[in-house]
């Protein structure tokens, strides 16, 4: 295959597409993530550039055997990158160094990763619960589908588009990218958005008021959470958000947070303090 221009038509990038897309996560693994997934996902691709060349195709399944994981959508644009830079070395295999295809996947997974957990993992995925959440409260089991309907709506297309323009614009986006700063523009305004949805969810979603009265009774009683709203309006869910985040952090596992929040809840009814 060498010299000659090996083009990636439609059939065979959807084949590829629907590869990575199943089996990404089907065939994750504690010990190499997403490898198995990216390398079957290359395969057709492989066969393709090399043929009937077992020893080329063999160095390049135990190339694309190493350690991958990156956010699912932006781990597209690396398949597609790798794939271009594979078509250049069969094409010119004395002039380019199959190293580099290995060095540029392993230098573009974390990067990568914090542009793409900043758009889908924070700031898609928060957009979508808050739309299922809502339905959630008010009785709706289209709630849990909703949320899948409403991610994937903006994912399955721009991990189609990752692939494609991977491909086609080769090793030359991601250096143009960083000289230019757009990579660190978007990872902050992507998770600045995130963090405006989370605090959203928190004010709208968790809720806590408190029955403790500083002065009078009945009508004209002035109470605490009266106070509380005046100074800090939904003050108290963000307590306990901030108290939930800091014992995720601390290793404390959900379930006993859950049972935590739902004795101190009847502690607090009890008493009369919630």
């Amino acid at each position: 295959m060498a010299n000659e221009v090996v083009v990636m038509d439609k059939k065979l990038r959807a084949k590829i597409w629907w590869r990575y897309e199943i089996m990404a996560s089907a065939a994750f693994s504690q010990v190499k993530m997403m490898t198995a997934g990216f390398c079957y996902a290359m395969a057709p691709w492989l066969k393709k550039l090399y043929g009937d060349d077992q020893e080329k195709m063999a160095e390049a399944m135990v190339r694309h055997q190493a350690f991958f994981n990156c956010t699912p959508e932006t781990a597209f644009f690396i398949l597609g990158l790798c794939m271009s830079m594979e078509g250049e070395y069969a094409a010119d295999p004395e002039n380019f160094d199959p190293a580099s295809i290995s060095a540029l996947k392993a230098a573009l997974m974390g990067p990568l990763s914090g542009v793409g957990d900043a758009i889908f993992w924070v700031t898609v995925r928060t957009i979508a619960a808050s739309v299922a959440i809502t339905l959630a409260q008010n009785g709706s089991m289209l709630a849990p589908f909703v949320f899948l309907v409403v991610y994937h709506v903006i994912s399955e297309p721009l991990r189609w588009l990752m692939l494609k323009y991977g491909y086609s614009l080769g090793n030359n986006f991601l250096e143009m990218a960083y000289e230019s700063g757009y990579v660190d523009m978007l990872t902050m305004g992507a998770t600045t958005i995130g963090l405006i949805m989370v605090g959203a969810m928190c004010a709208n979603f968790v809720s806590l008021n408190t029955a403790i009265i500083l002065s009078g009774s009945g009508e004209t009683a002035q109470t605490l959470q009266s106070a509380l709203d005046s100074i800090f309006p939904k003050l108290l869910p963000l307590i306990v958000s901030l108290l939930t985040l800091v014992g995720i952090r601390k290793g404390i596992n959900v379930a006993w947070l859950i049972v935590i929040m739902v004795i101190v809840g009847i502690a607090g009814v009890g008493i009369g303090i919630f």
